[in-house]
C-alpha cells in the first residue's frame, strides 16, 4: 500500500485551517493575561505544528534538512499571517490578532525543533 504524500496531507490540513479560521462566530479579543495564554492560542500552535511537520516531511524527500526547515517555516508562518489577514479583510466578526500570529509561529518553531531533535537523536543512535 502506498503512503499518502506529505504534501497532500499538508494541503488538506491547510484547507482545514482555512475552514476553521473563516467559519463561525468570531471571539472577543483578549483583555487579560489569562485570555492571552488560552486554549485558543494552544489550538493555533497545534494546528501550525502539524502543518509545519507535514511541510517538512514533504520537502525533506526533495532537499536537505536545512532547506526543508526554512521552506516549512516560511510557508507555515506565512500561511498563519495570511489567515489572519483573510479573517480581518473578508469575514465579519473575525479579528486580526497579533497573538494568533505569534501562536502560529510558536507552533511552527516547536514542530521544526521537535523534528530537529528527532533527527539528531536518530543520527546519534547510528553513530
Amino acid at each position: 500500500m502506498n503512503k499518502i504524500p506529505p504534501f497532500l496531507i499538508a494541503g488538506i490540513w491547510a484547507i482545514f485551517i482555512l475552514i476553521v479560521s473563516t467559519v463561525g462566530v468570531g471571539v472577543n479579543l483578549p483583555s487579560t493575561l489569562s485570555d492571552i495564554i488560552s486554549w485558543d492560542k494552544v489550538a493555533h500552535a497545534f494546528v501550525y505544528f502539524v502543518l509545519a511537520y507535514f511541510l517538512f516531511k514533504g520537502f525533506s524527500s526533495k532537499t536537505s534538512n536545512t532547506k526543508s526547515n526554512i521552506y516549512a517555516f516560511l510557508i507555515s508562518a506565512g500561511y498563519g499571517i495570511l489567515m489572519e489577514i483573510i479573517q480581518y479583510s473578508f469575514f465579519p466578526n473575525r479579528y486580526f490578532e497579533f497573538l494568533d500570529i505569534l501562536a502560529n509561529i510558536v507552533g511552527t518553531i516547536a514542530s521544526l525543533g521537535f523534528i530537529y531533535f528527532l533527527i539528531t537523536k536518530k543520527s546519534q543512535s547510528y553513530g
